[in-house]
């Protein structure tokens, strides 16, 4: 990594958010420039959004530390896997192991789903998801574990506190 001049010099006084303001304010070319001075490389971004989130990374990794090890390769896993399996999913698995039934009533009907080693069978039909099968039985979009009760619903007041003050 170079060491050249930058637009601020944080030992100078400037902060990392002034700085980050500055290049903020610049235009992609200039962005660019900023990037080889810094860094000794042409930038491979190609939009300013890109460009300037990558380089306000660095600043900020620079100035307080980047991510831990188990983190860069935990990321890198899953780039992995998002590369190899475009259906990749990284969310918080279900847990619902293949040959458990979910029972749900609804339209005055029992409705039975069975799981199995690649998704849930409702009424002879194999689907990926839980809410495909929801949106199967009432026609409507849902969140298919919370229409089966697999996962609660947050209430209003628990949805307001985590969304701050």
């Amino acid at each position: 990594m170079k060491s050249r001049a930058r637009l601020s010099d944080t030992a100078a006084g400037y902060s990392v958010a002034q700085e980050l303001d500055q290049l903020s304010r610049l235009q992609l070319p200039r962005l660019r420039a900023e990037w080889l001075d810094r860094w000794g490389d042409e930038a491979s971004y190609r939009s300013r959004d890109q460009l300037y989130r990558a380089m306000a990374y660095r600043i900020q990794a620079d100035a307080y530390g980047g991510l831990s090890g188990r983190l860069r390769r935990e990321l890198s896993d899953l780039g992995t896997r998002f590369a190899e399996d475009r259906g990749f999913s990284p969310g918080p698995s279900l847990s619902l192991k293949p040959g458990s039934t979910l029972i749900r009533e609804w339209g005055g009907k029992r409705h039975e789903v069975f799981v199995v080693a690649d998704g849930f069978v409702y009424d002879g039909r194999t689907f990926r998801s839980l809410s495909q099968v929801a949106f199967a039985i009432t026609g409507t979009k849902w969140n298919g574990p919370v229409f089966f009760g697999v996962k609660a619903r947050k209430s209003p007041a628990v949805q307001g506190r985590a969304a701050g003050p």
